[in-house]
């Protein structure tokens, strides 16, 4: 299945910079897997929202779900 993936704010681990992208994972992905998969250590990703709704780490991917990771957000 193919799921779309975008990213906000600043994710170094991520090569492939902010720019949208899609990627192809297997039935009954978890949003922490698809993390894991793109070496995204843990503490770059502030939340999680799919189809414009925060969730889990733990949720698990529909086909074209639209996955954003959010980087943690400072501010002051």
């Amino acid at each position: 299945m193919i799921i779309h993936v975008k990213t906000f704010g600043t994710i170094k681990s991520l090569e492939e910079g902010i720019k949208p992208f899609s990627l192809e994972v297997a039935q009954s992905t978890s949003v922490s897997r698809v993390i894991e998969r793109l070496n995204i250590k843990d503490w770059e990703i502030g939340f999680v929202l799919i189809n414009g709704n925060r969730v889990t780490k733990e949720f698990i991917l529909k086909d074209q779900d639209e996955l954003t990771l959010v980087a943690p957000l400072a501010g002051g």
